[in-house]
Order: structure tokens, then C-alpha cells, then sequence
């Protein structure tokens, strides 16, 4: 999946409208309405039924905008965004292998998208696949094949942005909860006749916590990453030191630090991987952003407004990037 893009498939059950009866004025209108091009990219034209399959199928993405002519706009964007990467992977002849689609039907079956041969079945469906696989490859294959981030662009990065990479005190906690104060004592009172060393052991007998099989082991923490009545009994312990005991609404707990980490700066080669990733990320949607601009402007975009069922509010269609009528 292209990074700063979400190609999102979704299978679309389009309710099936049956005409009874004769073919008036009015059912020829309606037919001509449903079939005529609502937006054209290229010499390619589609519909309002195109454009309705395509919001449906992403219309989750936009949950956060202000108002639905905004979030449709947005959506029609990256509609014809999409149909202009389409446009120049079809001018490439890229055709993705058998194996790449067999392999994507194989991950939306898996994600309970449906089932295999019912997927094969549905034109639609084969189509969108198709075409996803065709963008994808034109992307990682020629636009973003040469994109790389040197050694010295991730040196400089790290210098003049220190302060992103401080780590904050970190603990390896373990933890063991009981329902009564009394059963918590007794835990303590065996933890510190065998200083602290069984308490993995006490965890799997004593707890009533998800870890307990895992000895109680709760993983690594940063501070504030624990509820604040935790941090402030975790994170002043010592390594190999067991916690007083903390009540909670879930019962009575007590802790163990197994390991500390204190806060410090880190060093390149920890985040280097994490660097290259930020950087490659800008760099690609630099590239996929002047992509769409420069295939804007050589491939004709038109939209009929008139006949679209919101207030179009979009930047796709620049003046010199598209018309609308």
C-alpha cells in the first residue's frame, strides 16, 4: 500500500433497480442520467454510480470532517487522483501478475471480505482489484523506485532534531492482583522471605490478572504510559525491588521492577531505521504530490457540477488542473 495513500477495496452490493412496465419519457431520461458521464479524466468517463461505489467504499476515512460537502469533495479528489494514476499505469502497459491478485483476494478473504469464489464471480470487484494492483505497481516500481535517503541526510536529520529522540525512563514490570488485602500481604510476606526472587511463580499461583501465565510479566513501560496512581509507585523502585501494595476497583496490586532504563538521549543507530522511514515517507508523497500535479495538467479532467448531489469544495480541479460546467 503506497505510504500517504490509502487504496482502500471494498465489495459494493449496488441495489438493483427493476423497471416494471413501459419505457416512458421519464425512464429514458433516468436511463441516459445513470449512464452519462459525471466525470471524465482523460477520455475516460464515469458515472454517479461509479462515484456513489467509490464513497461508499472509503466514505469511513472522512469521518472527521466538518461538514458532508466537504468530506465528498475530498472524496471526489481522490477519486480522480486515483484515475490519473490509473491513466499512466495503463499508458505503461503495467498488468500485475496472476499471483499478485490471487494473493490480494487471499488477504481480503482473510479479512472476512468474502469468500473466494464468490470474489471471483463479481466483475466489479475483479475490476477494483486490478486496477488497486495496477497503481501500487506503478508507484513502488517507477515513481518511488529511486527515492532513497543517504547515511548523510540521516546524520543531519538527527543533529538538528535531538530533541525528538529522548527516551523517557523506561521499566520491565511484572504484576501480580488479587480480590483482598489480606491474600496481598501474604504474597508479600513469601515474596520477601525469598527476596523477590519466586515472584514470576507466586504470579501464576496468586494472580487472577490476563498475565498470570505469563508470570505477570506486563511488558515494558514509559513513564506516563501507566495509569498515574502505577507511575507513581513503579518508577521510583529500583531493579529487583517489589512495589507496596496498590489498591485499584480491580483488586489489590503489587509490582515488581525487573528492569530500569533511565531517561536518555539515544544514539543514531537506534532510531537510524526510524529516521529513514520519516524521510523516505516525505520524500514519496513530495514525488506522488507532483505526480498528480504534472498529470493534472496533461490529462483533461472535467466534472459536470451541475449534476453532483453536494456542494463541490475540492483543490483537484486548479484552473488550469481541470473545467467544471
Amino acid at each position: 500500500m503506497p505510504p500517504g495513500r490509502r487504496y482502500v477495496l471494498g465489495l459494493i452490493f449496488l441495489p438493483v433497480i427493476c423497471c416494471l412496465g413501459g419505457c416512458g419519457l421519464r425512464d429514458r431520461t433516468a436511463q441516459r442520467e445513470s449512464t452519462a458521464p459525471i466525470v471524465k479524466v482523460g477520455e475516460q468517463g464515469y458515472t454517479r454510480a461509479d462515484l456513489e461505489q467509490f464513497f461508499a467504499s472509503r466514505l469511513n476515512e472522512f469521518g472527521g470532517s466538518t461538514s458532508a460537502d466537504e468530506a465528498r469533495s475530498a472524496l471526489l479528489d481522490s477519486f480522480i487522483e486515483e484515475k490519473l494514476l490509473l491513466q499512466r499505469a495503463t499508458q505503461l502497459k503495467i498488468e500485475p501478475s496472476s499471483q499478485a491478485l490471487e494473493s490480494m483476494r487471499e488477504r481480503i478473504v482473510a479479512s472476512g471480505g468474502g469468500n473466494s469464489t464468490d470474489l471471483k464471480k463479481d466483475v466489479d470487484f475483479e475490476r477494483g482489484i486490478l486496477e488497486s494492483l495496477k497503481i501500487q505497481a506503478y508507484l513502488h516500481e517507477h515513481l518511488f523506485r529511486n527515492l532513497t535517503i543517504t547515511q548523510e541526510e540521516c546524520e543531519t536529520y538527527y543533529k538538528e532534531h535531538l530533541d525528538e529522540f529522548v527516551r523517557n525512563d523506561v521499566v520491565h514490570v511484572r504484576e501480580i492482583l488479587v480480590d483482598t488485602e489480606a491474600q496481598a500481604k501474604k504474597i508479600q510476606a513469601l515474596l520477601k522471605a525469598n527476596r523477590n526472587r519466586n515472584f514470576h511463580e507466586l504470579a501464576r499461583i496468586y494472580s487472577k490478572a490476563p498475565t498470570a501465565a505469563e508470570g505477570g510479566d506486563l511488558g515494558t513501560f514509559q513513564r506516563g504510559e501507566l495509569p498515574e496512581e502505577f507511575d507513581k509507585v513503579i518508577f521510583p523502585l529500583a531493579p529487583g525491588t517489589v512495589s507496596k501494595i496498590v489498591r485499584t476497583q480491580y483488586g489489590y496490586h503489587i509490582f515488581l521492577v525487573e528492569e530500569k532504563i533511565l531517561a536518555h538521549q539515544q544514539k543514531l543507530f537506534e532510531v537510524e531505521d526510524q529516521i529513514k522511514e520519516k524521510l523516505l515517507l516525505e520524500r514519496q508523497r513530495a514525488a506522488l504530490a507532483g505526480e498528480l500535479a504534472s498529470l493534472a495538467q496533461r490529462i483533461p479532467i472535467q466534472l459536470d457540477r451541475e449534476r453532483l448531489e453536494f456542494k463541490y469544495t475540492g483543490a483537484r480541479l486548479a484552473p488550469r488542473g481541470g473545467t467544471i460546467r
